[in-house]
C-alpha cells in the first residue's frame, strides 16, 4: 500500500468541498429560522444530512492516525508516540474552541428565532466588532470530538498495545467493535441528557455544561461519535495488517447493518433538524452505514489493488489543507455574502440562491488554492502544524503532495 492513503485522501478532499458547499448554503440563507423544525422541507432535511460530512472527518482521522500509531510502535518498539497523539488532540480542543468563538460558523436559535454567531460571522454582518453569547462556549464541533477522540482510542489503543498487545489482533478487533456497537446502540441516551446543556448554562454551572458540550450538544457529540473512531481504530489495524479478506468479511455487514437499521429508523419517525431525537439518532446510524461502506469500497478498489484513483488536483489541494479550510471558510463566505449584498440584495432570500452562491464560493476556494498550491502552502495551519511538532521530534507527512 502506498505511504498514505492516496483514494481516502481523495475522499477526504470531496468531503471538505461539500462542508464548505453546504455550510455556507444553510448559514447564509436569510430565512433558515423560519424553518419548522418539527416538519422541515424534504429539500431542507436532504441538506441537512448532506451538511454534516464531518463525520467522515472524524471516521478518516481515527483510521489514519491508528495505523500511523501501529507504525511508531511496531518501528520503534514503544508507546512514546502516544504523547504526540495527546498533544494533537489538546491542539484540536484549542482550535475548537478558537472556531466556535472567533471563526466558525454561526447556528440558529429557532426558539427564539435569532442566530448565534461567532465574531467573525457577527462582526462582519453588523460591520462592527461584536462578540457572541455565552451559549456559544457550549457548542460541539467536530474538531473537538476530533481532539477527544484522539485522547480516549489512543488510551485504549496504549493499553491493548501494552507488551507486544499489537500481536493480539483477534482480541484488538473485538474491543473495538464491541465497544463501538455499544456506544452507537445506546446514544439514544443524548436524547434525555441534552436538555441538561441548556439547564447548566442557566444555572450557571459550567463546568457540567463544558463536559455535556463535549459528550450530547449539537452537532458532533461524543455520543455516538466516539464509536466512528473505534470502528475507524478498528479498520485502520486491519489496513496496517494489510487484511483485505478480514476487511471485506467484517466491513461490509457492519456497514449494512448499521445503513439498514439506520434507513429504517428514519423512516418511521418524524423528519426533523437541530433537535436531539430519535429521527437524528437512526440518521446517525444511517451515516456511519453510508461512511463505513464507502470507506471499505474505496480500500478494496483502490489500495489493495494498488490502483492509482483519478487526479483531480483541486481535490488533492482541499485535502491537504483541508483545517485550513474548515477554519476560514466562514471568515470568506462573509466576505463574499457582504459584497454580494450590494450587488444583489435579495440573492439569499431562497434556497436556490444560496446553493447558487455556495457554488461560487467553492470555486473562489479553488482559485485561492490554486494560487496558494504554488508556494506548498506556506503559512497555511497545517504548515504551522508540521513545523510544531518537527520541533517536538515527530516527523509528518501532512504536507506531503
Amino acid at each position: 500500500m502506498n505511504k498514505r492513503i492516496d483514494s481516502l485522501d481523495f475522499l477526504r478532499g470531496i468531503s471538505l468541498i461539500l462542508v464548505v458547499f453546504f455550510h455556507t448554503s444553510v448559514y447564509n440563507f436569510a430565512n433558515i429560522h423560519k424553518i419548522d423544525i418539527n416538519n422541515p422541507p424534504i429539500i431542507v432535511v436532504i441538506i441537512s444530512f448532506l451538511v454534516l460530512w464531518g463525520g467522515l472527518l472524524i471516521f478518516y482521522s481515527g483510521m489514519v492516525n491508528t495505523i500511523m500509531f501501529s507504525g511508531r510502535i511496531e518501528k520503534l518498539g514503544n508507546l512514546k508516540h502516544a504523547n504526540f497523539l495527546y498533544i494533537a488532540g489538546g491542539i484540536y480542543i484549542i482550535i475548537h474552541y478558537i472556531l466556535n468563538i472567533f471563526l466558525g460558523r454561526w447556528n440558529v436559535d429557532f426558539i427564539n428565532n435569532q442566530p448565534d454567531m461567532s465574531v467573525v460571522a457577527s462582526s462582519i454582518r453588523n460591520m462592527q466588532l461584536s462578540f457572541p453569547r455565552i451559549t456559544k462556549f457550549f457548542d460541539g464541533s467536530s474538531i473537538s470530538t476530533i481532539g477527544l477522540n484522539l485522547i480516549i482510542v489512543t488510551s485504549l489503543l496504549f493499553f491493548l498495545f501494552k507488551n507486544k498487545g499489537l500481536e493480539k489482533e483477534k482480541r484488538n478487533y473485538w474491543v473495538l467493535g464491541i465497544s463501538g456497537f455499544i456506544i452507537m446502540l445506546f446514544s439514544f441516551t443524548r436524547i434525555y441528557l441534552y436538555g441538561i446543556v441548556g439547564q447548566s448554562i442557566q444555572a450557571k454551572n459550567y463546568l457540567v455544561a463544558t463536559i455535556l458540550s463535549f459528550t450530547v450538544a449539537n452537532p458532533y457529540p461524543l455520543l455516538p461519535y466516539l464509536a466512528y473512531s473505534l470502528f475507524a481504530s478498528m479498520i485502520g489495524l486491519m489496513i496496517y495488517k494489510k487484511r483485505k479478506n478480514l476487511i471485506k468479511k467484517v466491513f461490509i455487514p457492519i456497514g449494512l447493518f448499521f445503513f439498514i437499521y439506520g434507513l429504517v429508523g428514519c423512516m418511521n419517525f418524524p423528519k426533523t433538524i437541530s433537535k436531539a431525537d430519535y429521527f437524528w439518532y437512526f440518521k446517525t446510524h444511517l451515516e456511519l452505514g453510508i461512511f463505513i461502506l464507502v470507506i471499505t469500497f474505496f480500500l478494496l478498489s483502490f489500495e489493495f489493488r494498488n490502483k492509482k484513483i483519478i487526479n483531480i488536483p483541486f481535490i488533492k489541494w482541499f485535502s491537504r489543507v483541508s483545517l485550513t479550510v474548515y477554519l476560514f471558510e466562514t471568515f470568506l463566505s462573509e466576505i463574499f455574502g457582504k459584497i454580494l449584498n450590494y450587488l444583489i440584495p435579495a440573492w439569499n432570500q431562497t434556497i436556490n440562491g444560496c446553493l447558487i452562491f455556495s457554488a461560487l464560493n467553492v470555486i473562489i476556494w479553488i482559485l485561492i488554492l490554486w494560487i496558494w498550491q504554488r508556494n506548498n502552502f506556506k503559512f497555511s495551519v497545517e504548515y504551522w502544524w508540521v513545523k510544531i511538532f518537527h520541533k517536538l521530534g515527530k516527523k509528518s507527512t501532512k504536507m506531503d503532495l
